[in-house]
């Protein structure tokens, strides 16, 4: 009997130890540490705990934590006496903080068991993750309005264009039918303000389409195809028929690339009218080109559409980009200020992105990139 009795004080004296070892642990730790009694009784609060709620050893918990006279309805003690580990986050009204709650039974030296609970401050997390998701709605949000004006836009440029066009028709036809009817009639001022009129008229016309073609893109579909940008490039020069003096180039070969043939076209014929339009010099230069940008599954084709007129200064290297803008008096060139947003809405929407680089007086180079594996832009405005 001595000898069990011995055995069984020996036991307890080392669970003590260990009890003590752990309670030392839990003083040390930066996360709050208590344990509660089968009759909710706190048997041990670190000081992590202490330091929030006072020391409550031998308080109720659900009056420390809660200040409540009754159990808190979604209690867990019992479920974890049962032998289960229960995760759970708890808001005090207290403190006004969020705590991320570990709650496991712990075997007592009397055999009884208890609830160890430990707590962690999360309210920091909580509130970023909050922050966050706010920040994540408020951007969807104004990406769906973004969208719909985008949208909204499209549809009033569409609608207003092709309502302008009727009108517009019987003006030019008006004007031709002045001018073959009464042209001999008119003194040389008549004859110069009625073909000023079929300037006048031919401008709306361009600019009409130009608006038609900017608000087409990303309306209608077209499929992608393999295009080859040697014979593409070829087809548009002709189509564009620059004038007398001016020559234009392609520099080594192009590639056959995956693209929307009606969307290449479209690059290509701005550039070039570009270039030749405010070409300056008796004998004009236009050279084509492409680089590849690497081996990688994400790089680009570089193209760069060069020629040797007037330059652009560098303070208008945004501006030339922006719808209807200019860098001459459209009396002097039958410019629509179109054609290079058309350029900058169509690589952007195909993940690419367009620059200028110039002298002046020398001229100009406009890069422009496509991504080899057709990565999809987000800002094509």
């Amino acid at each position: 009997m001595n000898s069990s009795a011995a055995k069984e004080e020996g036991k307890s004296m080392r669970i003590r130890e260990e009890r003590d070892n752990l309670n030392l642990i839990f003083e040390s730790m930066v996360d709050g540490v208590y344990m509660v009694s089968k009759d909710r009784k706190l048997e041990f609060m670190n000081r992590v705990l202490r330091e929030k709620f006072g020391d409550r050893v031998g308080a109720i918990c659900y009056e420390t934590f809660h200040g409540r006279r009754v159990p808190c309805p979604l209690c867990k003690l019992f479920k974890v006496l049962d032998g289960n580990t229960v995760r759970w986050e708890w808001h005090s009204q207290r403190t006004d903080e969020i705590y991320d709650l570990v709650e496991t039974p712990l075997k007592n030296i009397d055999g009884t068991t208890s609830k160890l609970t430990i707590f962690r401050d999360i309210t920091e997390r909580k509130r970023r993750e909050a922050e966050r998701a706010r920040e994540e709605r408020l951007r969807l949000q104004l990406l769906d309005e973004l969208e719909r004006s985008n949208n909204e836009l499209k549809d009033f440029a569409y609608i207003v264009s092709h309502d302008l066009k009727a009108p517009l028709r019987a003006i030019t036809s008006l004007a031709e039918w002045l001018a073959a009817d009464y042209g001999d009639k008119l003194d040389e001022d008549g004859r110069e303000q009625l073909e000023l009129l079929k300037n006048r008229t031919r401008r709306m016309h361009n600019l009409i389409e130009s608006i038609l073609a900017y608000s087409r893109i990303g309306r209608s579909k077209e499929e992608k195809e393999e295009v080859d940008l040697n014979t593409l490039v070829s087809e548009v020069i002709t189509t564009i028929d620059p004038p007398e003096g001016i020559a234009i180039e392609v520099v080594g070969e192009l590639p056959t690339i995956p693209f929307e043939r009606t969307r290449m076209e479209q690059i290509f014929q701005n550039l070039l009218r570009n270039a030749a339009l405010y070409m300056d010099k008796p004998e004009g230069r236009i050279t084509i080109s492409c680089t590849d940008d690497g081996d990688g599954d994400d790089d680009n084709w570089r193209f760069s559409v060069a020629d040797n007129g007037p330059g652009i200064d560098e303070k208008y290297y945004r501006k030339i980009f922006q719808i209807f803008q200019t860098l001459r008096p459209r009396d002097e060139v039958e410019s629509t200020g179109v054609g290079l947003t058309i350029v900058r809405k169509i690589v952007r929407m195909h993940g690419g992105e367009i620059t200028v680089e110039s002298k002046l007086g020398e001229g100009s180079t406009f890069h422009f990139t496509i991504p080899k594996e057709g990565r999809r832009g987000g800002d094509v405005s």
